[in-house]
């Protein structure tokens, strides 16, 4: 059976729609992937960085004089850490969003128990992620560059909002799992 519908692009049938979003999560899927490859390369980037301002260069003093703006060790630190908090946290949250849609590029369902716990889950570590950079940065900035200007370019307002609006949507998923099931056991 093919249930069409008429929206206001057009018609269509569920399938298409559904051939499209298998199709995107795929995508979604190697791409989500790729970003967190990137992100443990950022990380062991930072790692090296920061073991590097406690290491003896003086070996290299010459050419690192040459330099004419060379930052202070804390300034580096203060940046290699802050990397290594927001990739680290980035690549938990990017391992459940890769979760998802392969979940969903493989069954093949949207509306199931599994997408609904990756969402929640995806919703809960963004709310951790806004209170944990948050101090990392506040504390980055104290301690080791001895101010208290605020850093721009951190939002965590924004990491706020995008996680109601995620947990939003898992509720949605939940309610839709629900249907999904009622309708399974009516047929």
């Amino acid at each position: 059976m093919t249930i069409s519908y008429t929206s206001a692009k057009g018609e269509g049938t569920l399938s298409d729609t559904l051939n499209k979003l298998n199709r995107l999560s795929g995508y979604a899927e190697v791409l989500s992937k790729i970003i967190m490859v990137v992100l443990v390369i950022v990380i062991v980037g930072a790692c090296i960085v920061l073991a590097l301002t406690y290491a003896d260069l003086s070996a290299i003093e010459g050419i690192l004089e040459e330099w004419e703006v060379m930052p202070a060790d804390n300034e580096i630190r203060a940046v290699a850490l802050n990397a290594i908090a927001m990739c680290a946290i980035g690549l938990v949250i990017m391992y459940y969003v890769h979760r998802l849609f392969t979940n969903i590029h493989k069954s093949n369902a949207l509306f199931t128990d599994a997408n609904v716990e990756d969402l929640r889950t995806i919703a809960i570590l963004l709310l951790i992620a806004a209170v944990v950079l948050t101090a990392v940065v506040s504390l980055t900035t104290f301690y080791l560059l001895d101010t208290t200007d605020i850093v721009v370019g951190f939002n965590p307002l924004m990491m706020l909002m995008t996680a109601l609006i995620i947990y939003m949507v898992s509720l949605i998923f939940r309610y839709g799992t629900e249907l999904q099931r009622q309708s399974d056991e009516t047929l």
